[in-house]
Order: structure tokens, then C-alpha cells, then sequence
């Protein structure tokens, strides 16, 4: 059987896109970085240290975190 696209390559891709679409920005291969709301922390009008989370699987849960995932 010939395939276009190697079934691994495929499948890293394919989390790639998943990625990508709900708000990871890549930062290099298998790294993303989801910045939760800046608007929220500019807007607070106080100083406070950003926690970055460091995770493997991106979830839709994460979505006001500030997270690193490195696969």
C-alpha cells in the first residue's frame, strides 16, 4: 500500500493543527505556548507575577492559563 503521508508523521500533524486551532502558538518543534487572556491582565491594573504551566497534552480546560506544552 502506498501512502502520501507517513501514519507518525500524520498523527503529529494532526495534533499540530488541533493545537493551532484552539489558540497554541508554536514555538518550535513539539513546543506551544497558550497565553490564557492578556487583556484580562493588562486591564487588572496591578502587578503580579504570570504563571506559565508547563504540560504535555494541550486540554480545551487550560483556556485562561498561561501554558507551555512540550511534547
Amino acid at each position: 500500500m502506498n501512502l502520501l503521508i507517513d501514519p507518525d508523521t500524520l498523527k503529529t500533524e494532526l495534533a499540530a493543527i488541533k493545537a493551532e486551532s484552539i489558540g497554541w502558538l508554536p514555538l518550535g518543534e513539539s513546543a506551544y505556548l497558550h497565553m490564557g487572556d492578556p487583556e484580562a491582565l493588562a486591564n487588572e491594573g496591578t502587578e503580579r507575577e504570570i504563571v506559565i504551566t508547563v504540560v504535555g497534552v494541550p486540554d480545551a480546560t487550560m483556556a485562561g492559563m498561561n501554558v507551555l506544552l512540550v511534547g
